[in-house]
């Protein structure tokens, strides 16, 4: 077991910093003249995390001096892949800067020092736990020096009469995860407790239990030291901001690509006879439930008078069309219909402005006036559209 850990720690560290030495050559003709320590070295939560493996390492020697020479070996091989890995690192972090190479570069985690310090607490508490482990036992045997002579005799009787147990791969696993005594030997773990002739068991948690405790320790710790020490991983807050800002990075180029790049800001009203027709077309297919073909209004208000809800114009209306007042019953239509086709209905409920419907419903909301520079061209535009429509 020396020998190995020898060796692997010899090979690591041969083969990190060689890496390192490969991407620092590559980039020595273009360093910056005064070198600047790596960015993990400035970070304050490298010396919390140093602090907290300090502590840990003192918890395990004074639990288990006797395993010193077992730390010793890990201990020296976590820091030599700390330190290995950190610098090249950050050997690799100043290339990619500076000299900008263009060659293949390893995973960002791969890079990032944090990734290291993690696996070097992670390495820590496997070695707390089997150190843990081994002092539990050894105090077991102090405490009761016979505990484990039963399962010893059993062992030295089947080996001498040669009888191989029986017991199938998945009985094995089922008592190791269980731990169970017996019903012959439970007088062994009876305690002296009598309950109205209720008697109270001295049972061992289950192993399964118990690991599965030490499993959520050390997912806990790496993800206290990932999310809230070293800030290698994002918590849901930024992974939302990310997602947003993805998300409008490619609506935008979305809208740059698309030939109906129309949008409230922008959007116009239609005079060509055609358009005019199609908005039509959409206008009795999906508004005239509410508002009825000749815009008088039912459920949803008069659209032929001068009073608005939620301001007239065309990019009010546009705006209203494309995303809807659900509080008051009316859905967002930009699911349904392109902007292209929101511009052509908006188009046709102006040319409703001013005409007689058959049974008008009584006014609703204020009444709007156009803007005096935007009055003239919309006023010029929806003319020529109810000219077009006729």
């Amino acid at each position: 077991m020396k020998r190995i850990i020898n060796l692997i720690c010899l090979i690591m560290l041969i083969s990190l910093s060689a890496w390192a030495g490969d991407n620092s050559q590559a980039t020595e003709t273009a360093k910056v003249a005064a070198a600047q320590p790596p960015d993990w070295a400035m970070n304050a939560n490298t010396y919390l995390i140093a602090f907290i493996v300090i502590v840990l390492l003192v918890t395990i020697l004074a639990l288990f001096r006797s395993s010193l020479k077992l730390i010793k070996k890990i201990t020296s091989f976590c820091i030599v892949m700390f330190i290995s890995g950190s610098a090249f690192a950050a050997e690799t972090t100043e290339s990619k800067e500076v000299a900008k190479v263009t060659a293949a570069q390893p995973p960002d985690w791969a890079l990032h020092p944090n990734t290291y310090l993690i696996a070097f607490i992670v390495l820590i508490l496997l070695a707390t736990i089997i150190v843990l482990y081994k002092t539990n036992m050894k105090l077991i045997k102090m405490i009761a020096p016979h505990a484990f002579d039963d399962e010893k005799q059993t062992a030295v009787e089947g080996a001498v009469s040669g009888v191989k147990n029986r017991e199938t791969f998945m009985r094995k696993v089922y008592l190791r995860l269980v731990d169970s005594v017996p019903v012959a030997k439970e007088q062994d773990i009876l305690l002296d407790h009598d309950y109205d002739g209720i008697q109270e068991l001295d049972n061992n948690l289950p192993p399964w239990w118990k690991w599965g405790f030490y499993i959520t320790i050390i997912a806990a710790v790496v993800y206290m030291l990932a999310y809230h020490v070293t800030g290698t991983g994002k918590l849901q807050a930024e992974e939302y901001a990310d997602e947003l800002a993805v998300a409008a990075k490619q609506k935008e180029e979305r809208m740059k690509n698309s030939a109906e790049n129309i949008t409230e800001e922008n959007v116009t009203v239609l005079v060509d006879a055609a358009e005019i027709a199609k908005g039509k077309d959409i206008y009795e297919k999906n508004c005239s439930a509410c508002h009825m073909a000749d815009g008088g209004g039912m459920v949803g208000p008069n659209l032929t008078d001068n009073y608005w809800l939620h301001g007239g114009g065309v990019k009010n209306i546009f705006k209203t069309i494309t995303y809807g007042v659900p509080a008051k019953g009316m859905i967002s239509w930009q699911a349904q219909l392109s902007p292209k086709q929101i511009q052509e209905v908006t188009s046709f409920i102006m040319t409703l402005h001013g005409t007689k419907p058959a049974a008008p419903k009584e006014p609703q909301g204020d009444e709007w006036k156009e803007d005096a520079t935007a009055t003239a061209g919309d006023t010029t535009a929806v003319a020529s559209a109810e000219a077009a429509v006729k």
